[in-house]
Formats: structure tokens, C-alpha cells, sequence
């Protein structure tokens, strides 16, 4: 996959947490009730307490981070491993919070799918690279709304620096090109978004089994 890199500079204070931004859209994108869910790349493990189903997964590269993650809650099975080579099972949700670009696009997605049971819902939300014309128009809107957000929450209180500092950090990404691309092919029928802040998400029903 090719990879680019992308550059943001913004004031300490107006910096704040994407993830946190689309957590509450995937969280209103799950069932009301799964028996079984894995989340990849959990970190801390926020999205993974919020996921309501019988059988609660997560896992991590970071041992730091499932070692912190697993202190606050004994619900969740907490495994420190690599998605792509970890023994893992089949799940009715698998989701992927800011994560999938730090593995090869296509491995990756390949694995997603492949640990997501038939009729089962694999829901991602990713970074893209800014790459197109339509990329950079986008940005003459998420540019200001994005210090617009950041503004608003440094007067509130709520900002602050973007992820947790032991968390690992890259800033390199897929184009939308590259996952559309990868979707079609990996999992048809999959549906990719564009959304604000660099972020897109994709959303797929893996076929039933008959």
C-alpha cells in the first residue's frame, strides 16, 4: 500500500479527541444486543465498556495499554497480541476505532472481515489521506470547523491533547481511493463514508451462510 504523510499543526490548546467525536456515531451503528463483539486496536478501552453484548473482547498491541485497560474493567476480555496473527474467533460485531491504518490496508481489512461471523456487522472508523480535489475542497470546511471544535472545547474545558501520550502515533493513512478500492474487493457490498476530520467510516454486513 502506498502511504503519505499528512501534516497538522494546531495551537496545544485547541487540539482535541476525533475518536471521542465518532464513538457516538458507532455506538448508535451496533445492535441493541450482540453475544459476541470484539474491538481491534481497543487502547484504553472506552469504545470496548460501551459495546453492550454478552461477550465483550478487545485487544491491543500495546501491553501497556491492556494493562491499563484492564484495570478498570473485569467485563471485557483484555488480550494483548497482533490482530493478524492472534488466535482469535468469529464475532456478531467487530469494530476498529482509529486503528485499521496502522495495519497494511488490505491485510488488514482481510482479518476484519474474516473474524466477522456471517450476518455479522464489522463497523470501522478510519483516518484517510487527504489525496483528491474533492480531499482538499473538503478542507476548506473541516479546517475551520475543526479550531472552530477545538475553540469551543478549550472555553469549556473539555479539550486538550488528542490521544493519550503512551498510545502510538502515526501519520500516515490510505487514501479514500485506496479503501474504497480494498472494500470493493474484501467486502462487497460494504458502505464507505467521507465524514469531517479527516475520517471516513465503513460499514459491512458480512453474507449470510445458506
Amino acid at each position: 500500500m502506498r502511504e503519505k504523510q499528512r501534516k497538522l499543526q494546531l495551537p496545544e490548546k485547541l487540539r482535541w479527541n476525533h475518536n471521542e467525536w465518532y464513538r457516538r456515531w458507532l455506538l448508535r451503528q451496533l445492535p441493541s444486543r450482540a453475544d459476541s463483539a470484539l474491538d481491534v486496536g481497543c487502547g484504553l478501552g472506552d469504545l470496548a465498556r460501551s459495546i453492550n453484548a454478552a461477550e465483550v473482547t478487545a485487544i491491543d498491541a500495546s501491553a501497556r495499554m491492556i494493562e491499563r485497560a484492564s484495570a478498570t474493567s473485569d467485563r471485557v476480555r483484555w488480550i494483548h497480541g497482533d490482530v493478524l496473527t492472534c488466535e482469535l474467533g468469529r464475532y456478531d460485531v467487530v469494530t476498529a476505532e482509529a486503528s485499521l491504518h496502522h495495519l497494511p490496508l488490505r491485510e488488514g481489512l482481510t482479518r476484519l472481515a474474516g473474524l466477522t461471523k456471517p450476518g455479522g456487522l464489522l463497523i470501522i472508523i478510519g483516518l484517510y489521506m487527504t489525496a483528491s480535489k474533492t480531499d482538499r475542497a473538503m478542507e476548506l470546511v473541516t479546517l475551520p470547523a475543526n479550531a472552530l471544535v477545538g475553540l469551543v472545547k478549550a472555553v469549556n474545558g473539555t479539550g486538550g491533547t488528542p490521544h493519550d501520550t503512551e498510545m502510538p502515533m502515526v501519520m500516515t493513512a490510505p487514501t479514500l481511493r485506496e479503501i474504497r478500492a480494498a472494500a470493493e474487493k474484501i467486502t462487497p457490498g460494504a458502505r464507505v463514508r467521507r465524514h469531517l476530520f479527516w475520517r471516513y467510516s465503513l460499514v459491512w454486513r458480512a453474507p449470510e451462510v445458506h
